[in-house]
């Protein structure tokens, strides 16, 4: 079956279908846009809320807030959950809390700003579900491999475990750069785990979900 290439012109029809975004998220969008800020765009962010919804996720964990684009997303589908996220930006950091406070979700967003996977093995709260937003700025495959095994030792049976990024702009095929590598070696240790399963999804820049079993 031939695959449907996905122009700029098909992205904004699928983006199109999404919701009519709220002030916030809007002026988010548009401040990514002018600022060069990397979020998410609103198509993947509605699958990201979908996924949690369907999931009756309640307590999310994130490794990289920016400025608290896709965090918004992941607390609406948990429908009064809350989201624990990581950011090392301090400006970034404080433009995400007070986004998240604009979006209702002050309360519910815990922001630390520290490295994510240092702080992520200080945890000892379990979560429903986990967004790794970091596979592009991870330093090597070693610490891709531990941030997924910290997130894994703090999710339960039947969570999210979900990626951005998992394409590399097609670069995963044959990776020759530390990032690329770092994501492709993401792929094969989901992919393989015996606790997971999962799939890549080809929206955006590639999304994996994987589901942890029991």
């Amino acid at each position: 079956m031939r695959t449907v290439e996905v122009t700029d012109d098909l992205q904004a029809y699928l983006d199109s279908l999404v919701p009519k975004r709220d002030v916030v998220l809007a002026r988010m969008e548009e401040e990514a846009e002018r600022e060069g800020i990397p979020i998410i765009e609103p198509h993947e962010g509605m699958l990201l809320y979908l996924l949690v919804k369907i999931a009756r996720a309640k307590r999310v964990l994130e490794l990289g807030a920016a400025t608290g684009y896709s965090g918004i997303w992941l607390l609406r589908g948990t429908d009064g959950g809350t989201l624990t996220t990581f950011e090392v930006d301090h400006k970034r950091a404080e433009r995400a809390r007070a986004n998240f406070a604009e979006a209702g979700f002050g309360k519910q967003a815990l922001l630390l700003e520290q490295d994510a996977v240092a702080g992520v093995a200080k945890l000892d709260e379990r979560f429903d579900a986990c967004f790794i937003d970091l596979l592009n700025v991870f330093p090597s495959e070693d610490v891709t491999r531990r941030a997924v095994e910290l997130c894994l030792e703090r999710l339960e049976g039947g969570a999210l475990l979900m990626a951005d990024n998992a394409l590399r702009q097609g670069e995963v095929v044959a990776p020759k750069n530390q990032q690329a590598k770092n994501v492709a070696a993401y792929n094969r240790l989901v992919a393989a785990h015996p606790r997971l399963e999962s799939v890549v999804i080809p929206i955006r820049d590639g999304l994996s979900v994987a589901r942890v079993k029991g």
